[in-house]
């Protein structure tokens, strides 16, 4: 009795996907590297909103803003000042103090921004004879000297979204219907909630937060349904090339972007340009704000967050609801691979 072989050659097609596959991820990856890398190797202030207090001379003033590093805001007094750095209008602040000026820095706002102002800015002032002193108001903790914690969390709470919306096609099915996207939805909504959370009471636990710990779970909660929702409604109209075109905007963009240990000031271009307009750059700037800066609103960057929500919402039930999406047959056909 014979046993017919298996022919171990892939057919045309098999070959074509295969091929696609490799390099749709090199392309991925490539881009990956390079936006990284183009974002954060060479940070560079631009235009640092720093308070400047009357009673500092105008000439220092003037020469603080001479290069387009910093933007000098004029502020009454010392008092107007540290509301400004409370407040999250400013990063730091010069006024008079004591025999010269003090510089008044805020590291849990950008580490990175702190020590250029007491390093670069305060070195020049000194080498023109002004005698600055540097005070330090919203420090970091010990356990998060570079203030990571929180962008790690935000890295975390955008992977559960985008991986989750693609697991959960897998199990629902991303099929036309109403019903499938409700449902891929709903478990989006629980996938939020949970990671919200356990994200929320690792990094407070790690990093020793005082403020804000519910404010943390609801930003991890939208930041999860902003790029999870997303992610849905590009694979209903694209299919598995959303997936890809999800990671470019989250990942290969929207981490970088979002600044890591240094501030939107610091990054170059495109990503300075708009970092604060994706999740990832929101949700950051929020979770400085609400664990370190009890006084300062995150109304903006909750918008942000809910725009992404609501459009990827509609564009999903719009395509749901006009026949878009994976059939059945593939839908199972996915599943089974993945299994």
């Amino acid at each position: 009795m014979s046993v017919k072989r298996e022919s171990l050659r892939p057919d045309g097609r098999t070959f074509l996907l295969a091929s696609a596959a490799i390099a749709g991820v090199a392309l991925l990856s490539l881009l990956f590297i390079a936006s990284y890398a183009g974002a954060l190797h060479e940070p560079k202030p631009h235009q640092v909103p720093v308070a400047v207090a009357k009673g500092v001379p105008p000439q220092v003033a003037a020469s603080l803003g001479a290069d387009g590093a910093i933007e000098v805001v004029d502020v009454a007094d010392r008092e107007s000042a540290l509301e400004d750095i409370d407040q999250r209008d400013v990063y730091a602040a010069l006024v008079p103090g004591g025999k010269g000026l003090a510089m008044v820095v805020a590291p849990a706002a950008s580490a990175a921004i702190s020590d250029f102002m007491t390093g670069e800015v305060a070195g020049a002032l000194r080498k023109q004879g002004l005698p600055v002193s540097v005070e330090t108001v919203h420090p970091l903790p010990s356990s998060d000297t570079r203030g990571l914690v929180g962008f790690y969390m935000v890295v975390g709470w955008a992977i559960a979204g985008y991986l989750g919306a693609t697991l959960f096609g897998l199990v629902f099915g991303t099929s036309p219907g109403i019903g499938r996207v409700l449902w891929r939805f709903a478990a989006l909504a629980t996938l939020g909630l949970l990671v919200g959370l356990g994200g929320a009471a690792i990094s407070t636990s790690l990093a020793g937060y005082d403020h804000g710990f519910w404010k943390l779970i609801l930003l991890g909660f939208l930041t999860v349904m902003a790029t999870g929702t997303i992610t849905i409604a590009l694979q209903q109209f694209l299919g598995i090339i959303g997936t890809g075109i999800a990671i470019l905007i989250f990942v290969v963009f929207g981490n970088p972007a979002a600044g890591g240990a240094y501030a939107t000031e610091l990054l170059p271009g495109i990503w300075r340009t708009l970092g604060p307009l994706t999740p990832s750059g929101a949700a950051t700037e929020a979770v400085r704000s609400a664990a370190y800066f009890p006084s300062a609103s995150i109304g903006s960057q909750l918008l942000v967050l809910l725009a992404w929500v609501g459009v990827g919402l509609l564009a999903a039930l719009i395509a749901a609801r006009n026949g878009r999406g994976i059939s059945e047959p593939e839908s199972k056909a996915s599943l089974a691979g993945v299994a």
